[in-house]
């Protein structure tokens, strides 16, 4: 998994916010129950003192085994009796259990010496947020995805229904999402305006993200001032690295390329985002509103290549669906 370094921390943060949520209303219960029933503190202080002499025998040798068995027997025998008191006082013999989220790790995040099963599931929700934040990922799904815009009438030059024509788009689509790996092909979708395409590209996102590989997702614009920020240092040092984030996530999502101003920073810095990814044999998937040939005339020969030699084309029509909503 390749995600920005912030969603591991915003994963670890939340998976501490849980624990001592979960341990302050513990605290909560328990100055509750010894209010109504004091003795149970008497008794959680023998079960404590049990635990600590049966870390001190092991020092002992000798008889040590036979002790510990004996304060093993009185331990359980003091948890029994304060399960009895708690329901004597009309509480669940429970009731002073810590109510962790996930029971194997405490809310720790680790098991073993390694990521929890809680703490992977974190990681993947913290990705999809963090997306949220710049893509209207909740509302771009496959199942959101209406095929009922494109005219279903036979299109002359397509030789079947553009409605047809974009069923095997999706279709396609949702195959390549279901079954990603960091050395899928790219795909580069172009067409007109509002014809779907950034819905597509953030729909195989989800799907992706789910399965548990980084994205990084953006538009050709705020791709390349977030470049130039870094580039000619105006940002922190103690920042991550934005090209390294790019060039290294596992499925890269390069939003409107072709609204971009064109300068000798952007060509450069679009051909090293290119030619790094290949070079590490990562997908990137690119949506624009130019055609194949425009491309080639606004880029140089060196990206447009690299772009179409190493990416499936994906040609969506009809038109423009925000218009027709």
């Amino acid at each position: 998994m390749a995600y920005k370094q912030i969603v591991y921390q915003r994963a670890k943060e939340e998976l501490e916010r849980r624990r001592k949520k979960a341990e302050s209303e513990n605290d909560a219960r328990r100055l509750k129950v010894i209010s109504i029933c004091p003795e149970i503190s008497r008794v959680e202080g023998e079960i404590a003192s049990y635990g600590l002499d049966a870390v001190k025998a092991l020092a002992m040798g000798g008889d040590a085994e036979k002790y510990i068995r004996e304060l093993s027997l009185k331990s359980l025998a003091a948890q029994s009796r304060k399960k009895q008191l708690l329901r004597e006082n009309g509480f669940d013999e429970n009731y002073l259990d810590i109510k962790y989220t996930c029971l194997r790790c405490k809310d720790t995040g680790s098991q073993g010496g390694y990521f929890c099963d809680c703490q992977k599931k974190e990681v993947i929700n913290q990705a999809k947020l963090l997306l949220g934040e710049t893509a209207p990922v909740k509302s771009c799904t496959f199942e959101k995805f209406s095929l009922s815009y494109y005219p279903d009438v036979v299109d002359p030059v397509l030789g079947i229904s553009q409605r047809e024509h974009m069923a095997s788009i999706l279709n396609f689509c949702k195959d390549y999402a279901q079954n990603f790996t960091r050395k899928a092909q790219g795909l580069v979708m172009y067409g007109g305006t509002g014809l779907g395409k950034t819905h597509l590209s953030l729909a195989i996102a989800n799907v992706v993200i789910e399965h548990g590989y980084g994205v990084y997702y953006g538009s050709i614009q705020n791709i390349m001032e977030a470049l130039e920020k870094e580039h000619f240092g105006r940002k922190l040092v103690s920042d991550e690295s934005e090209k390294e984030a790019i060039t290294s996530a596992d499925l890269l999502i390069i939003d409107d390329l072709g609204v971009e101003f064109i300068t000798q920073f952007t060509t450069a810095a679009l051909h090293d985002i290119i030619n790094t990814r290949l070079l590490r044999n990562l997908p990137t998937i690119i949506s624009t509103n130019l055609e194949m040939d425009e491309i080639y005339e606004k880029y140089t020969q060196r990206i447009a290549s690299r772009l179409f030699g190493s990416s499936l084309p994906l040609a969506f029509c009809g038109k423009d669906i925000r218009q027709i909503k």
